[in-house]
Formats: C-alpha cells, sequence, structure tokens
C-alpha cells in the first residue's frame, strides 16, 4: 500500500540520491542545538486567587421563597418588607444641601426686591401727594400780616398748574377778580345811594351787602377754585362741577344787568 500503483518503475526517486541524503544527515546534525522557534510549547500556569463568597443582599423573605417555601407567604413577607423601606434618595446629603441653600439664597433676593419695590412705590405716593396735598403755606388771599386774618389756600398756577393750561387759568383767574370788583363797586354805589336817597333804598343797600359778603368767597370756591383743582388733578368731575356753578354765575350776572328796581343792584 505504500507503493504508488501510478508510479513509473522505471523512475529513480530524486530525493534518495546519496548525495542528497548526505547533505540532509549533515544539516540536521548542525542545528541540533538550536531550538525550534515553532515547536509547539506547554501553557503557562496562571495562578488562581480564591475571592470571598458573595453574600446576597435579598431579603431574607426574599431567600426563604427561592429555597422553595410557601410562595404565598414569602409573597406577603416580600412586599411588607419593600413597603418598609425609605424612597430612594437621589444624590447625595450634601448636593442637596447647597441646592437648599440656593433656594434659599434665591428666596431672601425676591423678598428683598419685594422690599424695595414696595419703598419706592410708598415713596412715589407720598411725591404726589405732596403735589397734591402737600403741606403748602396758604397765601391767598394776600392779607397782609398785621390783619388778625391770615391767608386760607394755597395758589401758585406757575407751580401747580400744567404749562399748557396756564394760560386758561389765569383768564378764569382774571375774570374771577373782575366779579370780584364788581360786587365790591356795587356795594359802593349802594352805599352812595343811601346815603343820599336815604332809607328808600335800604332795601337795594342790604342786599349789597349780601351779595358782596355771599357771592364772593362762593364764586371763587364753586367755580374758579373747582377749575384749579380740576386742571391741577386732571379730574373729570371737577370739571363738570365748574361748567355747572359757572353757569350759575352768568346766570346771576345777566340778572344783575337788567338793574331791577330794589334787587341789590
Amino acid at each position: 500500500m505504500d507503493e504508488n500503483p501510478f508510479a513509473d518503475p522505471n523512475q529513480v526517486n530524486p530525493f534518495m540520491d546519496p548525495s542528497v541524503t548526505a547533505v540532509s544527515n549533515q544539516s540536521t546534525t548542525v542545528g541540533a542545538g538550536i531550538e525550534d522557534p515553532f515547536a509547539p510549547t506547554e501553557p503557562a500556569t496562571v495562578p488562581v486567587i480564591s475571592q470571598p463568597e458573595h453574600q446576597s443582599t435579598l431579603p431574607a423573605s426574599t431567600m426563604g421563597s427561592s429555597s422553595g417555601g410557601n410562595y404565598g407567604n414569602n409573597n406577603n413577607n416580600y412586599g411588607s418588607s419593600f413597603n418598609s423601606q425609605p424612597p430612594r434618595q437621589y444624590g447625595n446629603d450634601e448636593t442637596m444641601q447647597k441646592q437648599k441653600m440656593v433656594e434659599d439664597e434665591f428666596r431672601k433676593r425676591e423678598e428683598d426686591l419685594e422690599r424695595r419695590e414696595r419703598q419706592l412705590r410708598d415713596e412715589q405716593k407720598r411725591l404726589d401727594d405732596a403735589r397734591v396735598y402737600g403741606d403748602r403755606v396758604p397765601n391767598f388771599p394776600p392779607i397782609p400780616s398785621f390783619f388778625p386774618c391770615t391767608p386760607c389756600v394755597y395758589h401758585n398756577i406757575d407751580f401747580d398748574i400744567p404749562s399748557e393750561h396756564q394760560t386758561t387759568v389765569r383768564r378764569v383767574f382774571y375774570h374771577w377778580q373782575f366779579t370780584v370788583f364788581c360786587y365790591l363797586f356795587n356795594f359802593i354805589v349802594c352805599f352812595g345811594m343811601i346815603c343820599k336817597l336815604g332809607t328808600d333804598v335800604g332795601s337795594t343797600f342790604g342786599l349789597s351787602i349780601l351779595f358782596a359778603a355771599l357771592f364772593i368767597p362762593l364764586s371763587f370756591l364753586t367755580w374758579y377754585r373747582m377749575l384749579y383743582n380740576a386742571v391741577r388733578q386732571d379730574s373729570a368731575m371737577r370739571y363738570m362741577l365748574f361748567f355747572f356753578t359757572f353757569g350759575f354765575q352768568i346766570l346771576s350776572s345777566a340778572i344783575a344787568a337788567l338793574g331791577i328796581s330794589n334787587g341789590g343792584y
């Protein structure tokens, strides 16, 4: 079975030549002391380190259930042990403490800003009230200092009235001064009449005194001062009252112009 049935019997194997076999034996003798790098080697021995046995962290009830105990009882025990555990806290205590400190700082800043806002609002209200109801020294009517009476109201068109309405208020103030002059002039004329004609014009003289004493302060308070405060405070109600009282003033002036006998004019 070692011979090739298909080989040529007359063919000679070239490797069986004596010269070739001599060289092969010589090379084997020369490399006998050299280690073959391709020869198989024995595997290295790795030391085995013994590890501690892993301890189970599961509850005793769970371990009992895994060991083949009663399933229902173990299930109840596991549920009770699970419910008794506190909820899981994410983050350590230091991080939660820092977060709480930051929240407290923001809350303090917010409260401080709200307090400052209230102070600014109160200050603005105080300034507005000082402009409208401020402690201003009364200077009208201009009464001399030796007189027993003192001024009653504060009157300053340049300070209280906006610049775009100062001309209108001044014209109404001049009209009120003219009205005061008319009542005083009527009183003087009636006084001359009673001095000349006697008691025949006594009723006229008495009415002239009443008109001068009553209508002069009322005209200032009811329509001129009403317009003054309406422009200063921009009040629609005061504007309406001004037009009503000023209309009554125009009507009384028209009646006085008729010169009715014993009518006080």
